[in-house]
This record gives C-alpha cells, sequence and structure tokens, in this order.
C-alpha cells in the first residue's frame, strides 16, 4: 500500500511539472525533428519509463516463480524420501529396542 501511494505521488508531482512546462519545443531524434508541447514530452517519457519498469519487474517475477516451482517440487521430493527412509528404519529401530529390552532383562536377572 505504501509502494502505491509513493508511486501515485511522483505521478502527480510529474503531472504537474509537466503542466508547469508547457512550452512548445522542438525535438530532434535519428533524423526526426517534431515540435509539440513539451508537457507531451515529459508525460511520454513517464509512461515509457513506467512501461520499461513493469516489463522488467515482470520478467523478474516471472523467474521468481519458476525457481520458487522447482525449489517446491525439490522440497516435496525430499520430504517423500525422508518419509520412505523413515519408515523403513522405524521397523528396524523396534527390533533393535525389542533385542536391548530383553538383554536387559537378561542381565537383570
Amino acid at each position: 500500500m505504501f509502494i502505491l501511494v509513493v508511486a501515485l505521488l511522483c505521478a502527480l508531482l510529474v503531472a504537474v511539472f509537466a503542466v508547469q512546462n508547457s512550452v512548445p519545443v522542438t525535438v530532434t531524434f535519428l533524423g526526426w525533428r517534431l515540435e509539440m508541447s513539451l508537457v507531451l514530452i515529459i508525460l511520454g517519457a513517464a509512461v515509457l519509463g513506467a512501461v520499461a519498469v513493469f516489463l522488467l519487474g515482470s520478467v523478474t517475477l516471472f523467474r521468481q516463480r519458476h525457481q520458487l516451482r522447482e525449489a517446491e517440487q525439490k522440497v516435496k521430493k525430499l520430504e517423500d524420501e525422508l518419509a520412505k527412509l523413515t519408515a523403513s528404519s522405524v521397523p528396524e529401530h523396534t527390533e533393535q529396542t525389542a533385542e536391548t529390552k530383553s538383554g536387559e532383562r537378561n542381565s537383570a536377572e
């Protein structure tokens, strides 16, 4: 929620700045020459920046989700393996405990 409020405040500041600088300017880019309002240039640059941040954030989010899914699969596999190992070692442990108890009874007598 805090990030949303900060983003909205920044957008408001950019909009106020753009409106206060509404003089026409000439923009030259790769041989193109355009004369347009500075408001449109400022707002256009802000929108392009927001789109770039969104796309880069989406790529990062996709990568993190993929890593999380792989980690969850690995955890599930290891939990299953642990359950199998625990299940196979429990009978041996009970047999050893029974032998130990009978040995203790014999030595006590």
